[in-house]
């Protein structure tokens, strides 16, 4: 069994109490000890920066979301940002973490386009590209250089996971719905996975503790 401690990613904060990409959810998590928060970000049509994971609508009130400042304020020194890019543009990114001084603290998963306007921005962006498929996976990991690959269920496969272990980088699975227990997550650290996204970061935690696999 691989030793190394297991990365927690807490899919839309800890929202086992509390509402889904709060900010409250957010400090769930940091006070479970999860290693990263997973953040959706869009942006709304005056140009803020929003956390929201479905599409912004015009009857939303926008003042009452979470905008991608108040999350970098809260997770500054204190845990890693998962970033979901669902709709922003990659200059805005870049101006509100540089703003922050937290690129170290940010893994960027978004479209492959848009992480490679990211890396032209900025090269060296910390990207989080989808393992997709064997030959995408392989151009990513040269064009991008990312420090950790994200993985779904149907792409976390032998072929994948050792590009991504050949490369030195992090293999990020989501765990969630019906494979979001203890004999999956196991299996997922039996294929090497290093981190886990769940909903489940209380139970994920307890169960990792116990391998000795999570301080």
């Amino acid at each position: 069994m691989n030793r190394r401690p297991i990365r927690v990613i807490a899919h839309r904060g800890a929202h086992e109490a509390h509402p889904q990409n709060s900010l409250a959810a957010y400090n769930a998590a940091i006070a479970l000890g999860c290693d990263f928060i997973e953040v959706d970000l869009r942006t709304a049509p005056d140009g803020r920066l929003l956390i929201k994971h479905d599409p912004l609508i015009k009857h939303d009130d926008y003042d009452r979301l979470p905008s991608f400042d108040d999350v970098l304020d809260t997770a500054k020194g204190r845990i890693r940002i998962y970033l979901d890019v669902k709709q922003a543009m990659p200059a805005s990114i870049v101006a509100v973490v540089e703003k922050h001084r937290m690129t170290d603290s940010i893994l960027t998963y978004a479209s492959q386009a848009l992480l490679r306007e990211l890396v032209q921005l900025r090269p060296g962006w910390p990207c989080m590209p989808e393992a997709s498929t064997p030959e995408v996976l392989r151009d990513n990991l040269r064009t991008l250089k990312p420090p950790a690959v994200a993985f779904s269920d149907w792409n976390f496969k032998p072929e994948q996971i050792a590009l991504a272990q050949a490369a030195g980088c992090e293999i990020f699975l989501d765990r969630q719905g019906k494979t979001d227990f203890p004999e999956f997550w196991q299996a997922a650290i039996d294929m090497g996975a290093t981190g886990i996204q769940t909903d489940r970061p209380t139970a994920l935690l307890a169960f990792l503790r116990a391998a000795q696999l999570h301080a």
